[in-house]
């Protein structure tokens, strides 16, 4: 009896444990921060940064890139090929900062409407938020920023698969 009890005891501990390491916090627009929030997690961004995009519109987001490539992170984005050619679309920018781009769409059937950022291996931004002004001031949109290791896991699996299947953009 006393063997069981620590064994369920020993359990719940290890329960609780591993459900106070994974964080998750939900952001909401328009003008609810969601802006402010991916800035925040780029800039705290130490080494790897691997986005997943359907556009990129927003140029202060694209400098929030910059800054990270400038400071040693590996940053490297795939993007939707139809959007990466817009006049307003911020992809030639970031190539222009050396950060590598991948495109998806195009010749190939449907389009790249993911949209995730994996931050340094550990952290997951994923939600229906396009990187773009409109997004911020107008859409209704979300983000999940999480931190659970399977989940993880799982966004960078799928973001190394269509990294490995995809060609860059000079």
């Amino acid at each position: 009896m006393r063997k069981a009890l620590f064994i369920f005891l020993f359990s719940i501990l290890i329960f609780l444990e591993s459900s106070a390491m994974a964080e998750i916090e939900a952001i909401f627009s328009p003008k609810g921060g969601i802006k402010k929030g991916i800035l925040k997690e780029v800039e705290s961004t130490t080494s790897t940064l691997d986005l997943a995009i359907h556009e990129i519109t927003s140029f202060d987001m694209a400098q929030a890139l910059s800054k990270a490539k400038q400071r040693g992170v590996k940053v490297r984005i795939i993007a939707d090929s139809k959007q990466a050619k817009t006049q307003s679309s911020q992809i030639t920018y970031l190539i222009h900062q050396g950060i590598p781009v991948k495109v998806l769409g195009g010749k190939e059937k449907g389009m790249m409407n993911h949209r995730f950022a994996v931050l340094d291996g550990k952290r997951v931004m994923t939600g229906s938020f396009n990187w773009s002004e409109a997004s911020e001031k107008w859409n209704y949109e979300n983000i999940l920023i999480l931190s659970e290791g399977e989940a993880v896991a799982a966004y960078q699996k799928e973001f190394d698969r269509l990294w490995k299947e995809k060609r860059v953009i000079k």
